[in-house]
């Protein structure tokens, strides 16, 4: 998705995301109400309302990546500030704001989800594909650890490649401990990343094709 506007130094300003629940709400359609109860019973229950239909406004998300200001952490609008906190994540998708560090970065994982798909770089289209196959095969268990990753890897933690982190994986592993980790934090930290360097890349650089990774629906 993007949005276009002329900009004043002759070129075309393109801001794009890459936050787009399409395969999701594809499955949310399907659910059992035996997996939707097994979801639900996770800290990403709510990823089960979202639908394929979810848009943000292309105008609204340009206008957002021009008027951030790093250094108070929020955004500018004539004389008004408006703040963009950590407590907003809290409010807008229920994630705790306390708990275990998520290290998105981490490479090295030893993971049973991992194992389903081979070797190589997973894309979240993969993903997906594997949802489908195992669609009211086995426990509602193991599929609930796929919904998640999709869920993380399409909608949280969307990225230009569509690739899926790896230490996703090793996470959604063990479904009773994704209660315990500080998602609020990761969530937050890594839009507020991306902002600065869509903002950079538009004020200093004079770039005419800005990206924002990660969940620009919080915004």
């Amino acid at each position: 998705m993007s949005s276009v506007e002329s900009s004043s130094q002759g070129h075309e300003l393109c801001v794009r995301h890459f936050c787009y629940p399409k395969y999701l709400g594809t499955v949310n359609k399907l659910l059992t109400l035996e997996q939707r109860h097994c979801i639900e019973g996770t800290p990403f229950g709510w990823f089960t309302v979202l639908s394929n239909e979810v848009r943000i406004s292309r105008i609204l998300l340009r206008e957002l990546c021009r008027r951030w200001v790093e250094k108070r952490g929020g955004f500018v609008f004539g004389c008004v500030f408006v703040s963009f906190t950590l407590l907003d994540v809290c409010v807008a998708l229920g994630l705790r704001v306390y708990g275990l560090d998520v290290d998105i970065e981490c490479e090295n994982v030893d993971s049973e989800c991992r194992s389903l798909f081979g070797g190589g770089i997973v894309k979240v289209s993969m993903v997906y594909d594997q949802l489908v196959r195992c669609e009211g095969d086995g426990r509602p268990e193991d599929f609930c650890k796929l919904y998640i990753l999709l869920g993380l890897s399409e909608f949280l933690f969307p990225n230009r490649m569509g690739n899926v982190y790896p230490c996703l994986f090793q996470l959604v592993d063990n479904l009773v401990e994704l209660s315990s980790f500080n998602w609020g934090a990761v969530v937050y930290t890594y839009l507020v990343k991306s902002l600065c360097k869509a903002f950079w890349s538009i004020q200093i650089e004079q770039s005419s094709i800005v990206c924002v990774a990660r969940c620009v629906f919080m915004l």
